[in-house]
Parts: structure tokens; C-alpha cells; sequence
């Protein structure tokens, strides 16, 4: 999960890094004085396009990642959630046992006691 979260992090750094670039483009092309020839203008249009495209198939990039994102982050919790419940009917298990294993001891104590009990009737005569 943390390698798509980077990737996703990453495809929109470079998205924002294109968009500056575009704006300082379109910035620095409007600012210049003088004529503009038709080559050059074709030039500057063709140039946008082909920005513009990039910027297209890099959303295209960046939405796949942010849904392989969103996927792995459902498995990882979905996944967190199993272990949580498996680690809540481990910890009952070992709480059913320590239970059969203290009613185990007090049966024992108790039989012993009643085995005393009795072996100390048998010695007084009672």
C-alpha cells in the first residue's frame, strides 16, 4: 500500500510541475511583444496541444493509481479487520482454557483436601 501511495504522491507532483510549466509557457508567450508570425503561431498552438495531451494521459495515469490506491487500502483493511477478529477468538480461546485450567486445579485441590479429610478420619477413628 505504501508503494501505491507513492506513486499516486509522485504522478501528482509531476501533474503539478506540468501544469506550472504550461502556465509559465503561456505566460512568457504572451508577454513578448512583437509580431507573431503564422509558423510561429502554429508552432506555439501545436506545442499547447501536445502539453495539453500529456496532461490528459498523465490524469488518465494518475486516476488508475488513486483506484489502485483506493483497492489496496480496502484489502489492508479488510485484512486488518480479519486479524483483529482472529486475534479476538484467539485471546477467548486462551481465556476458555485458563478457566478449564483453574476449574481443573480447584477439583484437584478440593480432591485432595477431601483425600486429607478422609485420611485424618481414618487415623482419629472418627
Amino acid at each position: 500500500m505504501a508503494e501505491a501511495s507513492r506513486k499516486v504522491a509522485d504522478l501528482e507532483r509531476q501533474f503539478e510541475q506540468l501544469q506550472a510549466y504550461r502556465d509559465e509557457y503561456v505566460n512568457n508567450s504572451t508577454q513578448s511583444t512583437g509580431a507573431i508570425d503564422a509558423v510561429k503561431l502554429q508552432n506555439y498552438r501545436t506545442f499547447l496541444d501536445r502539453l495539453g495531451e500529456a496532461m490528459r494521459q498523465h490524469v488518465k495515469s494518475l486516476e488508475a493509481a488513486r483506484a489502485e490506491y483506493d483497492k489496496r487500502h480496502a484489502q489492508w483493511s479488510e485484512k486488518r479487520i480479519e486479524a483483529e477478529s482472529l486475534g479476538r477468538a484467539v485471546e477467548r480461546f486462551r481465556k476458555e482454557e485458563r478457566r478449564a485450567e483453574d476449574r481443573r486445579e480447584q477439583r484437584e485441590g478440593d480432591e485432595a483436601a477431601m483425600r486429607l479429610a478422609l485420611a485424618t478420619r481414618g487415623e482419629t477413628g472418627i
